[in-house]
C-alpha cells in the first residue's frame, strides 16, 4: 500500500510537471491556464463568449438557443460600466488564467450534444424496427455514455465549481475590499450586489443542471432494461434525447454569464499570482486520472469549435509533451470510458 502511495505522488508529480506552464517562476498548472489578454476588455471587439452556444459541437437538431441568463439588464449594465471604467486603474495585465475552467465547460456542452446523438441513433433503431423485431435489445453502451458525461464530467466540473470556484469568485467579485479600488464613484455596494446576483444565477443553473443530469442518467440507465418492451424502450430513448438537450440549453445561458461578465471581470480584478495559485488547487482536486481525461475531451472541444484563438491559446499555453500524451490517453483512458458518445460524429481533431 505504501509503494502504491509513493507511485501515486510520482505519477502525479510527473502529470505536473507535464502540464507546468513554461516560462513560469513557479509551478502554473496548463491544464487549467491560458492567456485572454485585452480581449477581456469589453470595448474591444474580441469581446464576449466564444463559442458559447456549441461546445465544440454541431447538433443535427439546429436548435436555437435563446441567451436569457437570467440576470436584468440593470445588474448586466452595471457590470459593464464597472468593467469599462476599471480598465482605467492600475492593474498587473489584463488577462485571465483560469482558462480550464472555461475548456471544460465547453467540453460538458459539447458532450451533452453528443448524447443526444446517440439517444437519437438508438430511438431511430426502435422507430424503425418492423413489428416484432427486437432492435437494439441492449443499450448499455448508452449508459456507459450518460454516467460519463453526468458522473464524470460534470460531476467534476461542478465539484470544482462548488467545492473552489465559487468561494473564489465570492471572495474576489463580491467583497467590497476586492473591488473597492477598481470603482469609481465610491459606490461599492451596487457593485458588490450586482456580482453576488451573477454568481447566484450561475449557482442556480448549477442546481437545475445537476437535477436535470440526475433524472437523464436514471432514464438512459432505464433504457437497457432487457424486460422492457419496445414501446417502453422509445419512450425512455425518447426521455435521454430531450434530456440531453435540454442539458446542453441548460449549460448555455450559465456558460454565457461565466464569458461576457465573470470571466472579463476575474481578468482585471485578480491578479495573475492568485490566479496561478487557483489553478494549482484545481489540479490537485481533480487527481491524476480525472485531469488525463479532462484534457482530452477539452482538447477536442477547442477544436470542434471552429475558433482559431482558442486553438492558438491551447496549442500555445499546453505544452508540447502533454498535447502529444493526448492520443496516448485518448486511447488508453478516454475512449473506454466516454468512447459510445463518438456514434455518428465526425471528429474535428
Amino acid at each position: 500500500m505504501r509503494n502504491a502511495s509513493k507511485l501515486s505522488c510520482l505519477l502525479l508529480f510527473f502529470l505536473c510537471q507535464l502540464l507546468s506552464a513554461h516560462n513560469h517562476d513557479e509551478l502554473t498548472v496548463a491544464l487549467t491556464t491560458s492567456t485572454v489578454s485585452s480581449s477581456c476588455r469589453p470595448d474591444n471587439d474580441n469581446a464576449g463568449a466564444v463559442d458559447i452556444l456549441g461546445g465544440g459541437c454541431d447538433s443535427d437538431s439546429g436548435t436555437t438557443v435563446d441567451m436569457d441568463d437570467g440576470v436584468d439588464i440593470n445588474t448586466r449594465n452595471l457590470i459593464l460600466r464597472f468593467l469599462d471604467s476599471s480598465f482605467d486603474a492600475p492593474a498587473d495585465d489584463y488577462t485571465f488564467h483560469v482558462q480550464g475552467f472555461r475548456w471544460h465547460f465547453m467540453s460538458l456542452v459539447r458532450d451533452s450534444l453528443r448524447l443526444e446523438r446517440l439517444a437519437k441513433h438508438y430511438l431511430s433503431k426502435i422507430t424503425d424496427a418492423r413489428e416484432g423485431e427486437d432492435a437494439g435489445a441492449s443499450f448499455d453502451d448508452l449508459e456507459q455514455a450518460a454516467n460519463y458525461v453526468v458522473n464524470f464530467n460534470m460531476a467534476g466540473f461542478f465539484r470544482i465549481q462548488t467545492g473552489l470556484f465559487d468561494k473564489f469568485l465570492r471572495e474576489h467579485l463580491c467583497d467590497k475590499d476586492s473591488i473597492g479600488p477598481f470603482v469609481e464613484g465610491g459606490n461599492v455596494a451596487a457593485e458588490t450586489d450586482a456580482f453576488k446576483k451573477v454568481v447566484d444565477q450561475v449557482d442556480e443553473y448549477r442546481v437545475e443542471s445537476e437535477n436535470l443530469g440526475r433524472v437523464l442518467y436514471q432514464r438512459a440507465k432505464a433504457a437497457t432494461n432487457l424486460s422492457n418492451s419496445p414501446q417502453q424502450k422509445q419512450q425512455l430513448l425518447g426521455d435521454v434525447t430531450r434530456l440531453s438537450r435540454q442539458l446542453a440549453d441548460q449549460l448555455s445561458p450559465m456558460r454565457n454569464l461565466q464569458e461576457t461578465l465573470i470571466v472579463p471581470a476575474i481578468s482585471r480584478v485578480v491578479p495573475s499570482k492568485v490566479q496561478k495559485s487557483f489553478n494549482s488547487k484545481v489540479l490537485r482536486n481533480l487527481g491524476l486520472l480525472e485531469s488525463r481525461l479532462h484534457l482530452v475531451g477539452m482538447h477536442d472541444a477547442v477544436w470542434e469549435s471552429g475558433v482559431e484563438e482558442e486553438r492558438e491559446k491551447f496549442e500555445t499555453e499546453i505544452p508540447y509533451v502533454a498535447r502529444m500524451m493526448i492520443e496516448r490517453w485518448r486511447k488508453s483512458l478516454y475512449i473506454p470510458k466516454a468512447g459510445a458518445l463518438d456514434y455518428g460524429y465526425q471528429s474535428a481533431v
